[in-house]
């Protein structure tokens, strides 16, 4: 069977990936180290197609097409939640490495691509890779790339980046036991990321900054996670219907009715925070004193997620009536509604379907509300066709923090679905 797999060098991704896992959040040297990296390991990519800079160290890969489809456009950013817990990158050959399921994803794109390059490879339509280096900071550099895309009227034929998964971990009770399933996203839940602070200049009375922030962190706390259906959501469970037995098909395609069910019975499962949860995470409080001089000054960061039909402005007025403290300053750094929902169906969804049957047996493919931050969601202006899937079967766990384990085999199959993708 060697003979029908795709080529791929295995060492030079293991050494892509242990390479990229130097660069977490965004700064002006990691970028640059990042995009150096790349630009070592796949050589191809950079030499045979024209890349132009956007802003905070992004890049924007262009390769000239036979114009006989639409323009097909990759997208991913390069940066990692800080959240994430440690990754694993062994140094032994053939042991699984625990990576970021972004730098998965664009890895194997670009195994795919540098290898079809050296078969002397042209594109149907005219291909755009968009790399950002900032998407879970504001996304500056997607937001530019995308409006230079819609300057030039750009309609592409679809835009695929990571944020859906395959799995054989959710949703178990809903399907035949030897079926994995595959989750595309169609949708992106809102973001706010802020801070409040707590200045001694402009509090009064004698309670400190840090004790004021103290006591407002707890009131933001109190209810941190709130659970709601979307449109995307309805389409996933009723896409994995079709499948279940006859109780589990009436609650999944009734999930209006059904939803307090729903929560009962998934409370605690991932998949409630991945497409049913809008949630307030406290993930960093700043302040310096001395012993003798407690700090004059707090700072209390904060993300919230938000689930689509409901505006990012009301989640900021809702936060600022929580901390019930006027003298408090509530900002925002990123704010940004839910993005647009995609079509799930038509040629290009049809396209996507068929390489993810191919590489997956049995495989129930489901639309679904992307449970990451990508950087598709400042692209869905080019158009309805924004998807997001990774080629990797992941585990529960690692679906819930953004991570995959990659072996050998894992990448081939990564390879030979972006190779169908390449070709559309």
């Amino acid at each position: 069977m060697s003979e029908f797999l795709a080529p791929l060098n295995y060492d030079r991704a293991r050494d892509a990936l242990r390479r990229l896992s130097g660069y977490g959040s965004y700064t002006p040297e990691g970028a640059a180290e990042a995009l150096s990296s790349l630009r070592q390991c796949y050589p191809l990519v950079f030499s045979k197609t024209e890349q132009k800079m956007f802003a905070r160290g992004s890049v924007l890969i262009e390769l000239a097409g036979a114009n006989v489809t639409d323009p097909l456009v990759f997208t991913s950013h390069l940066d990692i939640e800080g959240g994430l817990p440690p990754q694993v990158v062994p140094q032994m050959k053939e042991q699984p490495l625990c990576v970021s399921l972004s730098r998965a994803h664009l890895v194997a794109l670009l195994e795919a691509l540098e290898e079809l390059l050296r078969d002397g490879y042209r594109p149907g339509g005219d291909l755009f890779l968009c790399l950002s280096m900032d998407g879970l900071s504001g996304g500056e550099g997607a937001k530019a790339m995308a409006g230079h895309l819609a300057s030039r009227s750009i309609n592409p034929c679809f835009i695929l980046d990571h944020g859906g998964y395959a799995t054989m971990d959710a949703f178990r009770t809903f399907l035949p036991k030897d079926a994995p399933l595959a989750l595309i996203g169609i949708a992106e839940k809102g973001l706010l990321i802020g801070k409040v602070t707590a200045d001694e200049k402009q509090l009064s009375g004698e309670v400190h900054p840090v004790e004021r922030l103290i006591c407002a962190g707890a009131r933001l706390a109190k209810k941190p996670c709130r659970l709601s259906l979307c449109p995307a959501t309805r389409q996933m469970l009723r896409a994995m219907s079709r499948k279940a037995p006859w109780f589990q098909r009436f609650v999944m395609d009734h999930s209006r009715i059904t939803f307090p069910l729903i929560r009962l019975i998934w409370r605690k499962r991932s998949v409630m925070q991945q497409f049913f949860e809008s949630r307030l995470t406290l993930y960093s409080m700043e302040a310096k004193g001395e012993t003798a001089s407690p700090a004059s000054r707090a700072e209390l960061s904060f993300r919230q997620t938000v689930i689509p039909g409901q505006k990012t402005a009301a989640i900021r007025r809702r936060l600022r009536r929580q901390l019930r403290d006027a003298e408090l300053n509530l900002e925002t750094q990123v704010e940004y509604d839910h993005s647009r929902r995609s079509e799930a169906r038509g040629e290009s969804w049809d396209a996507l379907e068929t390489a993810i049957e191919i590489q997956f047996e049995k495989v129930i493919i489901a639309p679904c509300l992307c449970p990451r931050t990508t950087d598709a969601r400042f692209y869905t202006a080019l158009g309805a066709k924004a998807y997001r899937f990774s080629p990797f079967m992941v585990t529960g766990e690692e679906a819930r923090y953004g991570l995959c384990t990659v072996t050998d085999g894992a990448l081939q199959t990564a390879v030979q679905f972006f190779r169908s993708m390449l070709s559309v």
